[in-house]
């Protein structure tokens, strides 16, 4: 062979040994890049799995503290002069004010038997406030509880038109008013009162209901539907209570 071929076929060979080399090259650093990361993807950490409940884990309702409901206050605090001042302004306006020549001149109780504190109070008509105390639009229900029958009596029985009743300036009235909720007659809404002519005595006192059920002694003892007030009349000792309606008089043994 010609010295000349002979140089040919060789660099031909030297170029294919090389492009041969050179193919293994790549190709094992192609398969080392992969192993490598399957490599450090199987040992990466699993994701955290999110979700979009706001449900606390059960660990934290296992710890969190459950709130304990406040108790009910089963004794309400005596009501105060101050307190009861306001709470004549609120409902009566300027028409009435307190009447401190009784004493006590004023006592709490559940008159009307809903459950909720009712305030009942001696007072005196106001300076020049006659013509709005009478006046049949007022924002109270004036009546005369010894002209109100005793429900189950007679005279309950017998349908009568009732009298109108009139307040003079030196009548000293009763005024009573009811309750709303927990906080009873302090409740700024509460504003549905009573205010009763010839229902004003003397060492007033609230008789609860329960206790004059019991008393066995007491054989005049009328329908109750709530609490009553207890006072003495014309020397004449009787109760102050609600028929349902109205506020009436009754006489009692005690």
């Amino acid at each position: 062979m010609p010295a000349n071929l002979k140089g040919m076929t060789f660099c031909r060979s030297g170029s294919y040994l090389a492009t041969t080399f050179v193919t293994s090259i790549l190709l094992f650093l192609s398969l080392a890049c992969s192993k490598s990361a399957e490599t450090a993807k199987s040992t990466e950490p699993e994701p955290l799995a999110i979700t979009s409940s706001n449900s606390p884990t059960p660990s934290l309702l296992m710890t969190r503290a459950t709130p304990t409901p406040a108790a009910p206050d089963e004794s309400p605090l005596p009501p105060k002069a101050d307190e009861v001042v306001d709470a004549l302004a609120r409902v009566f306006d300027k028409a009435l004010t307190l009447d401190q020549s009784h004493a006590p001149s004023f006592v709490a109780g559940d008159f009307n038997g809903d459950g909720y504190e009712d305030l009942a109070i001696v007072t005196k008509a106001s300076e020049n406030s006659l013509a709005d105390i009478n006046n049949e639009l007022a924002n109270w229900t004036l009546e005369d509880p010894r002209m109100v029958p005793i429900p189950g009596s007679k005279a309950a029985n017998e349908l009568q038109r009732p009298k109108p009743v009139k307040v003079e300036k030196t009548d000293s009235l009763l005024a009573i008013i009811h309750g709303v909720g927990a906080q009873g007659w302090r409740n700024r809404e509460a504003r549905q009162s009573y205010l009763l002519r010839n229902g004003a005595g003397m060492n007033i006192l609230v008789r609860f209901a329960g206790d004059l059920r019991r008393d066995s002694a007491n054989s005049r003892l009328p329908p109750l539907k709530g609490d009553a007030i207890s006072e003495t009349m014309n020397g004449r000792r009787g109760l102050i209570f609600w028929t349902g309606a109205k506020y009436a008089w009754s006489l009692t043994g005690n």
